[in-house]
């Protein structure tokens, strides 16, 4: 019996796939069904066995109203993304007009400096501006007292310590999304802008009226991934506070890894990161809703 050859490129084209489909379900399928199966047990590491406990993680979730709760961390983490997003959004935008711009020079030392942060890790980043803001020691505090001002304890008082855990987390990643806006910017059509450029508009109305509606595409990846970067904060914010001062910068993360590694609630946990799972899913369509009904 003779076998087409569409069917035999499908063949070859599944052989080549296999391996990473293999991996891609050991390691991430089978562990997210896992734990959708342990947020409805009390297994927890000290013990051997887990029984089903329907929604008493849950329950336990949404009816603990204490400072130190999973439902506050979800309040910060959400105060943290309405502040990170629209920043870092901004922000690397400008960072993408200024290093594609005709008039700025050294445009390429300029794309380096701003993406080197992103290559360095979480970790390395945390302690270095940890260091930066030492009560005693820290470069910033120095500066202050050589000013005349008194120095401050800016991962101490807790409105502080929100602040530069959000300023970090721009600073970190917005040197990524510039590339992302600049590929999309210089994608433009010269003509384009040319052709409104005879009809008399000036440079802040060419950017309104025809930059920023062409980046729409590139404007909806960033606000997602950033969305999700900021759900899933935790490294570098762990290193820089330990969710500290109190629970100032407690996010949804840390309490995941608190109770699943330091109370060994696994159940508990499993339940957590369901609840975060429909939060991110939740969060991310209403963002593509939004967008695909402007347009």
């Amino acid at each position: 019996m003779a076998v087409s050859k569409g069917y035999r490129d499908e063949v070859t084209g599944l052989f080549f796939i296999l391996p990473n489909l293999i991996i891609f379900t050991l390691f991430v399928i089978f562990p997210a069904i896992s734990g959708i199966f342990l947020a409805f047990t009390d297994y927890s590491m000290l013990g051997t066995s887990a029984n089903f406990v329907g929604f008493e993680n849950f329950v336990k979730i949404f009816s603990d109203f204490s400072t130190s709760s999973f439902l506050r961390s979800i309040l910060r983490t959400f105060l943290f993304t309405a502040m990170f997003v629209p920043l870092v959004f901004f922000f690397s935008l400008f960072l993408s007009v200024l290093t594609t711009s005709e008039i700025v020079k050294g445009k390429s030392i300029l794309r380096a400096l701003f993406y080197w942060p992103w290559i360095l890790s979480p970790v390395i980043v945390a302690l270095s501006w940890k260091w930066f803001l030492d009560i005693d020691a820290g470069f910033l505090n120095i500066i202050l007292e050589r000013v005349g001002m008194e120095p401050r304890m800016w991962l101490l008082e807790p409105d502080l310590a929100f602040f530069w855990v959000t300023l970090v987390n721009v600073w970190y990643v917005a040197g990524y999304f510039m590339v992302m806006f600049n590929a999309a910017l210089t994608s433009i059509p010269i003509e384009v802008y040319d052709a409104a450029s005879i009809d008399g508009a000036n440079k802040w109305q060419r950017f309104w009226y025809i930059t920023f509606p062409l980046l729409k595409p590139t404007s909806v990846l960033v606000m997602v991934l950033s969305t999700i970067m900021a759900i899933r904060n935790f490294e570098l914010v762990y290193v820089f506070t330990k969710g500290g001062p109190g629970n100032a910068t407690m996010f949804m993360v840390q309490k995941v890894y608190e109770a699943g590694f330091q109370d060994y609630k696994l159940g508990l946990a499993s339940a957590m990161s369901v609840v975060m799972f429909f939060i991110l899913l939740g969060l991310t369509l209403l963002q593509f809703r939004y967008m695909r009904g402007e347009d």
